[in-house]
């Protein structure tokens, strides 16, 4: 899908152009790379705590000839060592970002499970016309929950004369297996922390899919970043923590946790077990399992020291991944089972 267009009443901007007029050979490739703080940039997936900088590099291709800002990049398993963008032929460029349109989807419908397409579209990053661009994750389709942390996938869009060249964009789809993108398309995921929660925020701007799926753990949506529901969603950021678990729907997750403790709500919003004592608040990123939902706690915020339905939740449903008040989770009626990955 093509960029939006700039608005008709909006300044025309400057584009720069690159290379040199007097190379006449055609650009028949354009590959993204990502750096992150001083390490070689490469094309695959690219992750970042939200204190490092990553920044996008476009690589040019023509006549067999590599051209690029940097001095040595891995395109796939290739090391290559780009010549000077002087040397190329002359171009401009734009940036797109790569982005899901909508921040709810489902792959069941009344014949049964599927996998649905994800409607990704490219969105322009307004005057984005050089060659390296720092990485900004932020949704502009759906609401952003994360404030600078999140996955976001890019594009470079190469003009040579009246001709544009790509790197691969919303029609790189996965197919079989997933709704997705394949890893052609540059991605990039920035994580609030190096914690349980930390990792979780990787998923933020991804849209929540009903029944998230893949032919294996390796090939899930939401380890791909893809995607997820509320369970899936939980056991991501465990894996990405370093445990060996399998993706699994809220009814397996007691198998993969301890019970600390269980409860309802009271009229004061505080949660209480069977004889009418409060339960503790856990530790943040400790889960709280309702019957078939499930997030994972982030802030004491309510009667400090107890559990209430004004701490703080995080949770995929029916929209990306975000933090809530309890009770706006839309579950905070039902009975609550405190637990801990094992």
């Amino acid at each position: 899908m093509t960029p939006r267009a700039t608005p008709a009443h909006a300044p025309a901007a400057i584009v720069p152009q690159w290379g040199d007029a007097a190379v006449t050979a055609p650009i028949t490739a354009v590959h993204v790379v990502a750096a992150v703080d001083e390490k070689p940039a490469t094309d695959r997936p690219a992750y970042a705590r939200a204190d490092q900088h990553v920044k996008l590099h476009a690589v040019i291709e023509s006549d067999r000839h590599f051209y690029a800002d940097v001095t040595v990049a891995t395109l796939g398993t290739r090391t290559i060592h780009p010549e000077p963008l002087a040397h190329a032929p002359r171009f401009t460029i734009a940036w797109n970002r790569i982005e899901p349109a909508a921040a709810s989807m489902s792959n069941t419908d009344d014949t049964g499970f599927h996998f649905a397409a994800i409607d990704y579209e490219a969105t322009a990053i307004p005057d984005a016309h050089e060659l390296a661009l720092a990485a900004d994750v932020r949704p502009t389709l759906t609401p952003d929950h994360g404030n600078g942390v999140g996955t976001m996938r890019f594009q470079a869009v190469v003009t040579q004369g009246d001709h544009a060249i790509a790197s691969p964009g919303a029609e790189a789809k996965r197919g079989r297996g997933s709704g997705g993108l394949t890893d052609a398309v540059m991605r990039v995921s920035i994580r609030r922390d190096d914690t349980y929660l930390g990792y979780l925020t990787e998923m933020y701007g991804q849209p929540y899919i009903w029944a998230s799926a893949g032919l294996s753990d390796a090939t899930h949506e939401s380890e791909r970043l893809e995607g997820s529901d509320c369970a899936d969603f939980i056991v991501y950021g465990a894996r990405r923590s370093g445990k060996k678990l399998a993706y699994t729907w809220t009814g397996g997750l007691p198998q993969l946790t301890t019970l600390l403790a269980a409860g309802t709500r009271g009229d004061d919003g505080i949660y209480r077990d069977a004889g009418g004592k409060p339960l503790a608040f856990p530790k943040p990123g400790d889960l709280i399992l309702f019957p078939r939902h499930v997030g994972a706690i982030v802030e004491d915020r309510g009667t400090i020291g107890v559990l209430d339905d004004r701490d703080v939740m995080m949770h995929t449903l029916f929209d990306s991944p975000k933090e809530v008040p309890i009770a706006d989770s839309g579950y905070a009626d039902k009975p609550v089972e405190l637990r801990r990955f094992r």
